[in-house]
């Protein structure tokens, strides 16, 4: 195997994981709505996946495993994009808070970051809505 195959495969895995991810977030509260089901789809779309990868990713949850990125940028990326996923119902429940923190950990980074990135998408939701 090539070293382009090699970095292919490590950033698919990355993102399979992430994406597994995001839909054990969304699942927090026993279902994927629609505002997170089109969150779900977007970040998906990025990675060139389908509809269909969505749904092989949570029909086998257990079986994709979880690969980190390796830059912090990408980690915390990673992890904003779950708290948009945790905040886009407007519901914010401490068991998803909690995964949050608890992927903020397996990432090598401070639990607390997630209070950091919760305000800092507070804050942009706020203006957002005072544009309008």
């Amino acid at each position: 195997m090539g070293l382009f195959n090699t970095l292919d495969n490590q950033a698919n895995d990355r993102n399979r994981s992430h994406i597994k991810n995001l839909i054990e977030m969304a699942l927090a509260d026993g279902k994927i709505d629609d505002k997170e089901l089109a969150l779900l789809k977007e970040v998906a779309l990025r990675f060139d996946f389908t509809e269909e990868d969505i749904r092989e990713i949570q029909n086998s949850v257990e079986n994709v495993k979880f690969t980190p990125p390796s830059s912090e940028k990408l980690k915390i990326e990673q992890l904003n994009e779950l708290v948009k996923m945790m905040m886009v119902d407007k519901k914010i429940e401490e068991s998803e808070v909690n995964l949050c923190k608890s992927l903020a950990i397996k990432l090598n980074l401070a639990p607390a970051i997630i209070d950091e990135l919760i305000d800092m998408n507070v804050q942009q939701l706020k203006r957002k809505n005072s544009d309008t």
